[in-house]
């Protein structure tokens, strides 16, 4: 191939992949969503701590009346089970690195809260499901971790960005929802809020 030619594909690959640097980045913003669907981000990019009423109308019903397979292959798990409870929901991939890091602070809420009503459900959005079986347990995930469905995504009104946690009350109505890294501490919050709800 002559000199010519190769500068047009080089070019093409450089414009290609300044395209895509905005969105990957978008995919780790940060940000929450209130109950009534109006997000939030706080000055420092980190998620807003603000919480939202989940006993408005306007807050989004997430009806979970489904399966998904187990993320280690092994059967699948009726998300009915979890009626009733608080859920911290969390869309992740094996290769997103935010939602690598978020896993042993939602490893530290499933074990804090489990026995008070709180369930943590991680969905992987992973194409390939071997390579999630031993990611799973190389991470230690110690809540329900399970392989997404289209049905899944729809569920919560699609999925934007990676990570996506989505608090859900014990009414099945979304509390919060964040795009990109949420600090555990600022999920903790949401979850104590609404364990003082009765």
């Amino acid at each position: 191939m002559s000199k010519f030619r190769r500068t047009p594909v080089l070019l093409t690959s450089s414009i290609l992949l300044l395209a895509t640097v905005p969105l990957l980045g978008w995919g780790c913003s940060s940000g929450s969503t209130t109950a009534g669907g109006t997000k939030q981000a706080g000055a420092s990019g980190a998620a807003s701590a603000t919480p939202a009423d989940s006993s408005g109308d306007d807050a989004q019903l997430v009806k979970l009346d489904f399966s998904l397979p187990k993320a280690t292959g092994d059967g699948s798990v009726d998300l009915k089970q979890f009626d009733g409870t608080i859920r911290v929901v969390d869309f992740w991939a094996t290769w997103c690195p935010p939602c690598r890091m978020a896993i042993p602070g939602l490893n530290q809420l499933y074990r804090k809260y489990k026995d008070q009503g709180v369930s943590v459900v991680g969905i992987s959005v992973d194409e390939n499901p071997k390579a999630l079986v031993g990611f799973d347990k190389e991470a230690h995930i110690e809540y329900a971790s399970l392989l997404t469905s289209e049905q899944a995504e729809k569920a919560f009104g699609g999925i934007v960005g990676l990570p996506t946690t989505f608090v859900v009350d014990r009414q099945g109505k979304v509390f919060k929802s964040y795009v990109g890294e949420v600090p555990r501490d600022e999920l903790e919050a949401d979850i104590q809020t609404l364990l003082a709800v009765r």
